[in-house]
């Protein structure tokens, strides 16, 4: 007596041309990448807002409430909220570049790689060139206008330069992530 055999399990079948279907980016890749979509357009979103509005409104300000405005700016943007998108964007365009790096070269994956490549962009120019301009003006004392349009003077177009070359960056990372989106699962056939 023999044994009863079990089905072999079914095969990819080649499709027209004799090419196997390309398998999609699994369900963790589409998941981070599409975390790291939404963090990263929180992010450039914040530095989108803060150039059209902010930058704006405070350029129509006196020198004393100028710096005393974005001195008090600075000593609140240090919470939290800020930091779990500011900080948390890299990493998780960092996971989603890859958790892609399997798949072929592809549109999609340059996107991904590029996504975080100007991500850093912007972190570093926060760093080297935001950040120490606002220390200089957390030391000042603007306790009389000559001293706040001078702190004013030192500061402000310098700032302003710096901040638009990042908020490009920051956006240019979102825009990258975001266009990459619907090109997950797609594999390069005509």
């Amino acid at each position: 007596m023999t044994a009863p055999t079990m089905p072999a399990p079914p095969t990819a079948q080649p499709m027209m041309g004799g090419a196997a279907p390309a398998a999609g980016p699994s369900g963790l890749a589409q998941s981070a990448h599409v975390i790291a979509t939404v963090l990263a357009g929180l992010s450039a979103g914040f530095f989108y807002a803060y150039e059209s509005s902010v930058i704006r409104g405070l350029a129509e300000v006196d020198d004393l409430t100028y710096v005393q405005t974005f001195q008090a700016i600075n000593d609140t943007i240090r919470n939290p909220l800020f930091g779990l998108v500011f900080f948390g964007s890299l990493p998780m365009l960092l996971i989603a570049s890859a958790l892609h790096r399997g798949r072929r070269w592809t549109v999609q994956r340059t996107l991904l790689v590029l996504a975080p490549v100007l991500y850093v962009v912007g972190m570093a120019i926060t760093v080297t060139g935001n950040v120490p301009l606002n220390d200089e003006l957390a030391d000042v004392e603007a306790s009389t206008v000559t001293i706040a349009s001078e702190a004013r003077d030192a500061f402000e177009d310098d700032w302003n330069r710096w901040n638009d070359y990042r908020s490009l960056s920051f956006v240019g990372a979102f825009a990258a992530s975001a266009a990459a989106l619907p090109l997950a699962g797609r594999t390069g056939r005509k």
